[in-house]
């Protein structure tokens, strides 16, 4: 399990230059987000209090802890940090991984409601470049950004932090961002309390890219509900990956290729879960006659899959309306895991999960 341990600690990336055949290490000088971590707070805050913000209302000691690192670390403001508006735009960004995922349109849709609801608009970008965050905020078209999706640049959200409230929906806090996220380790240790009261004890565990925060946080949460009951964690019944439904479908051919198959399995994602139950019917494994499979979210076709999909549901739109009022009101700073909507899960069951089969005997 040694290196399912992940602890996401990620640090800004200083580059590496090529010269005569080798390379020069280059040393940038300290950033908002060195400030920020210095003083103990996020980066949207440091840059709010550097650059006179007048709606900011701030604790007077935290204040001068900000002004006492960057006088510490001799901090120097970047020429863009000029882009930094007071005015509002009427609109608020969501940075976005997929568009089309049906799980990032529930909390987009949240999101749209919220906004709407103060009279803001809600401005999407897919996955863009440096570029395209820096037009995004030179121009002024929006006030603030909520930044969702697994795989997404830390390097940029720090960029746009330094100039605008930003927020990641759906992590922890990383790079001096602030972050508001879902009770993952809670919607796994439902799946597994369902797979366990069915009386399987053989459950394995399909996540995502291994080093999103969203995935180390669903693992975490399996294997502490396996070791709660006394049930086995076996590392070989352990696939990462990616988020799409071919990423899932190649994870469960690796878990039913094995000798020794689980009887039951979570799937961190209800689009990873198609293509794992495409993959069980490709090698003949009927499920749930011969394999339970329970994922996390639900989505319209969850209900219509061969076989109709036991699910567990998130307040996916709870999270997209509470991260863009957490904007609005510029309330980003929360307790130091970040802000936790703690709604409990709730499991749907469906045609994919049964007891296990008796063993064959004889």
């Amino acid at each position: 399990m040694q290196r399912y341990n992940v602890l996401l600690q990620r640090k800004n990336v200083i580059p590496n230059f090529p010269l005569y055949g080798g390379l020069v290490r280059v040393r940038r000088p300290p950033g908002l987000a060195a400030v920020a971590e210095r003083a103990g707070v996020s980066v949207s805050l440091v840059s709010r209090i550097l650059t006179g913000d007048p709606g900011l209302r701030v604790r007077e000691t935290t204040r001068q802890r900000v002004l006492r690192a960057a006088a510490d670390l001799a901090y120097v403001p970047h020429v863009s940090g000029r882009a930094l508006r007071l005015a509002e735009a009427g609109a608020i960004g969501l940075v976005v991984r997929d568009v089309g995922n049906p799980v990032h349109a529930e909390i987009i849709h949240g999101a749209r409601l919220a906004t709407a609801a103060r009279g803001q608009a809600l401005l999407l970008a897919a996955a863009p470049g440096p570029a395209a965050i820096d037009r995004l905020i030179g121009e002024g078209r929006v006030d603030g950004l909520l930044w969702l999706g697994c795989g997404l640049d830390d390097d940029l959200a720090v960029r746009a932090a330094a100039h605008l409230p930003t927020l990641l929906a759906g992590d922890r806090p990383r790079a001096g961002v602030p972050g508001v996220r879902l009770a993952d380790e809670r919607a796994v240790a439902s799946a597994v309390a369902h797979l366990a009261a069915l009386g399987h004890r053989d459950i394995g565990f399909i996540g995502g890219d291994a080093a999103a925060d969203v995935s180390v946080r669903r693992l975490a949460g399996f294997v502490a509900a396996l070791r709660e009951r006394g049930l086995p964690v076996r590392e070989e019944w352990i696939a990462t990956g990616g988020w799409d439904a071919a990423d899932g479908r190649a994870a469960m051919d690796a878990l039913l290729a094995r000798p020794a198959r689980p009887t039951a399995v979570v799937v961190a994602d209800v689009v990873m879960c198609l293509g794992a139950l495409a993959a069980a019917r490709e090698r003949g494994v009927a499920v749930p006659a011969e394999l339970s499979v329970v994922a996390v979210h639900d989505a319209w076709f969850a209900a219509h899959a061969a076989p109709p999909l036991t699910v567990v549901r998130l307040p996916l739109r709870d999270l997209g309306g509470r991260a863009a009022e957490l904007i609005m009101s510029g309330d980003l700073d929360g307790p130091p895991g970040g802000h936790l909507i703690d709604g409990p899960p709730e499991l749907v069951r469906r045609g994919s999960t049964a007891a296990p089969a008796p063993p064959v005997t004889g």
